[in-house]
């Protein structure tokens, strides 16, 4: 017996209706499309994914950048001198007609604003980034009590004992013991390393300037100087300034010179470090338009001006811009005292709309070498950073430039020829900065 619901379909397959041609084309063409749609939509949207990543990291790596910038400069002159051409408690002379000074320490001042590497011809007239050293004490925030001061007449240095019982060497980690001079002298080197600079202020409130050729480790730990700059002794030239006696209870710093500049650093023999930040696949390169990567990086010179080995570091990738305002004492007097100071900013402006503001920078904050009177960094009461990076890629056909509508800025940089598209996302930091330790 069949069942009633079986008995109504029928057996024979001629009987079954199937498919046409046309609507099996049309089925497939519509599922084509919707495949196409699907891929399209994953395909931009995981692009916009990964474009936005790389703005969040580019985001990420200008504020870590950015307060690593901000930190050094606001500790700008500490335990040092905002300018030594004019620091009235200096014993020595860094202009005498021997000039045995240092290119660094003849010019020692608390900031220095100058042009900085050349941009690639894309963005060379669109930014203009500058270059920036300070000088401070960046390794240490300590004064160290010093035991005595001894000349050496034998090698012509000058050996500065510190004292091993004190805050400032416990703090430094200096071990005690027999056996140890190895270790000791590499913690002394930690912060007193050779060809660095030491600033010695004696019992009288003078201040002296060496460089540091050497440590001695051991149970009367010393920083050894060299010759050039030779130390003032008030002995040998019957001055009121000058080194007297052993000079017991004296305070010895380090003195370091931190240069940030943005730089090119895609060579891998020059910057071996840096290899593994840049990417050698001929279509990344391609993609980012690495031809035009440029990046923030920070350094630490010698006394000559020569980079330390091993102080290089990548601060920030893909920085296009670094450019710095002052805030300045406008009524300052290199003779007298201002009962009354007056204050005037100084902002730097793109290349597209230069001003006369970007030359007062450069003449506030020069080499002290070439100051007219009543201005100097001495003078400079804060600074306003700007700090600008770029996305890795650029994804962007039309630029925008400021308007009625649009404030100034940098918002967009274009990595075509002669600037123009494809453009890159910019992001930029700005804060005003105070210089909380000029001396005047």
């Amino acid at each position: 017996m069949v069942h009633p619901l079986l008995s109504r379909i029928s057996l024979n397959p001629r009987g079954q209706r199937g498919f046409t041609l046309t609507e099996l084309m049309v089925a497939l063409t519509g599922g084509l499309v919707i495949s196409t749609m699907v891929f399209v939509l994953a395909r931009d949207s995981t692009r916009f994914y990964q474009r936005e990543s790389r703005m969040a990291n580019a985001n990420l790596a200008e504020i870590i950048g950015f307060q690593r910038l901000s930190a050094d400069i606001s500790r700008a002159g500490f335990l040092s001198t905002s300018n030594i051409r004019r620091e009235s408690n200096l014993c020595g002379d860094p202009v005498g007609a021997a000039n045995v000074w240092p290119t660094e320490l003849r010019n020692l001042s608390s900031i220095l604003i100058q042009d900085g590497e050349v941009m690639p011809a894309q963005m060379s007239g669109q930014v203009a980034p500058r270059r920036l050293r300070l000088a401070g004490s960046y390794l240490s925030g300590d004064e160290f009590p010093v035991r005595l001061v001894l000349p050496n007449t034998a090698n012509n240095t000058v050996s500065v004992f510190l004292q091993v019982n004190s805050g400032p060497m416990a703090r430094l980690g200096y071990p005690i013991g027999p056996g140890l001079a190895a270790q000791q002298v590499a913690r002394l080197d930690t912060v007193f390393a050779p060809n660095r600079a030491l600033r010695l202020v004696d019992s009288a409130g003078g201040e002296h300037y060496g460089t540091i050729s050497s440590t001695v480790g051991g149970d009367e730990p010393a920083v050894i100087l060299s010759s050039t700059p030779p130390l003032r002794f008030r002995a040998g030239t019957g001055s009121r300034c000058g080194i007297r006696g052993f000079e017991t209870g004296a305070l010895a710093n380090v003195v370091n010179f931190i240069r940030y500049e943005i730089r090119d650093i895609r060579n891998a023999t020059t910057y071996p470090n840096f290899a593994q930040a840049i990417s050698d696949t001929a279509a990344v390169q391609t993609a980012t338009l690495d031809a035009t990567r440029r990046d923030l990086i920070r350094v630490e010179l010698d006394v000559d001006g020569n980079e330390l080995a091993d102080t290089l570091e990548l601060i920030a990738e893909y920085a296009v811009d670094l450019r710095f305002g002052l805030t300045v004492m406008s009524n300052a007097s290199t003779s007298a005292k201002v009962a009354d100071p007056q204050l005037t900013t100084f902002l730097s402006n793109l290349p597209a709309t230069p001003n006369t503001n970007n030359a007062a920078i450069t003449n506030w904050a020069g080499l002290p070498s070439g100051l007219n009177a009543n201005v100097g960094p001495e003078f400079i009461r804060s600074v306003r950073l700007r700090f600008s990076v770029r996305s890795r890629e650029p994804d962007r056909d039309t630029n925008i430039t400021p308007s009625d509508t649009v404030a100034p800025g940098l918002y967009r940089i274009g990595l075509g020829t002669d600037g123009k598209a494809p453009f890159a996302r910019v992001r930029t930091m700005q804060a005003d900065i105070a210089l909380r330790n000029q001396t005047r």
